[in-house]
């Protein structure tokens, strides 16, 4: 199979036909156009009409949001002078609409060896990086922390594999014909990636990496390991716009991932200086759930704070694993993503009695 970037980028335009129109065809379509075709709810008069295939959320001129449930973790897009930076790619599935939105924000030609896209991505999770696979290969440049590149490496046959399986599960979901459509060419795209084909170029360490798009100033942050070993926290200083990444879960119980070198310490700690970069004015972007302002991060501190606590007592009172790992408490109530929250107690856990000192003989 061919792995040249090149020959990769003219069979995926040869298979990414909807209903009979090229990719290149499809990007010089103006996005309102399309966004009309989607099936969303009407919206006052004075609200911006969503944009592009996915249905992006205006913020500020230039600047767009995806932060839907069912999308993987939420997407930031930054436009100027011809000129796009994108934080996350979602589910591979996903990264031919992606492609397409973004293209057709700067009017580039998707046909090209490159178009003027920086991509980051704020950790190495698959809903984060799958997209990867097809906007990276015609990115300018592309980032992550140093962390990240191996793992992200690593997961190729699941990239593979939830492309091939992402028509099945939009159709199930009933997304829009135009979505099923490009995650239709992602999985013909898909069976001639490598394990290359996904990794980011350009390994960050630690905070302070600045970048810019147009006038935008973006700037970068690492606070230590937390939600895994490879955090970056986005920040536009000049906006007042901060990306978090999945330091932060609005309104659901946070994924666990002790693979990853997760640590409910070093998370407050990343939370607490992420949290320097705000004012009350500040807009949020969590990992998942909705847009918000800095409580969300707020309400994470204070979650693991609680959590802490509450395992450490449990602890002490000689609770068996499992029967923590069942437990709930009132700090818990009404939040998603109840499949998740045995992770997290677990990982406290386990946390907890490693730090505890071996006892002598």
């Amino acid at each position: 199979m061919p792995t040249n970037p090149a020959i990769t980028r003219r069979l995926f335009m040869q298979q990414s036909s909807l209903a009979g129109l090229s990719l290149a065809a499809l990007s010089s379509i103006p996005a309102t156009a399309l966004a009309r075709s989607l099936s969303a709810p009407e919206k006052a008069p004075d609200e911006e009409p969503p944009m592009g295939v996915l249905g992006w959320t205006l913020l500020l001129p230039g600047i767009f949001a995806l932060d839907k449930p069912g999308m993987g973790g939420n997407t930031l897009l930054i436009v100027a002078e011809g000129k796009a930076l994108l934080i996350d790619t979602k589910f591979s599935y996903l990264g031919a609409a992606l492609l397409h939105d973004v293209a057709n924000q700067i009017q580039a030609d998707i046909t090209k060896d490159r178009i003027d896209l920086t991509l980051i991505n704020t950790h190495h999770h698959g809903d984060h990086t799958g997209g990867n696979a097809i906007v990276l290969p015609i990115a300018g440049a592309s980032y992550a922390h140093a962390n990240a590149l191996p793992r992200i490496r690593a997961q190729h046959e699941s990239y593979v594999q939830t492309a091939k399986n992402g028509p099945a599960q939009l159709a199930r979901s009933n997304a829009s014909e135009q979505i099923q459509s490009f995650a239709r060419a992602a999985a013909d795209a898909c069976e001639i990636w490598t394990d290359k084909t996904a990794v980011p170029k350009i390994a960050i360490n630690g905070s302070g990496h600045t970048l810019s798009v147009g006038k935008i100033v973006v700037r970068t942050h690492h606070f230590g390991a937390g939600h895994t070993d490879n955090d970056l926290v986005i920040h536009l200083p000049e906006e007042n716009i901060v990306h978090t990444g999945d330091l932060v879960f609005n309104g659901r119980h946070p994924y666990f991932d002790p693979s990853a070198n997760a640590t409910a310490r070093g998370w407050i700690n990343s939370l607490r200086e992420t949290r320097k970069l705000c004012n009350s004015e500040t807009t949020v972007i969590p990992g998942h759930g909705k847009i918000a302002g800095p409580a969300c991060i707020d309400a994470q501190i204070n979650y693991f704070e609680q959590l802490i606590q509450s395992v450490e007592a449990e602890i002490n009172k000689g609770t068996a694993r499992e029967a923590v790992g069942t437990m709930s408490w009132e700090f818990m109530k009404d939040l998603e993503a109840e499949q998740i929250r045995e992770r997290a107690v677990i990982g406290v856990y386990d946390e907890l009695i490693n730090e505890k000192p071996t006892e002598q003989p």
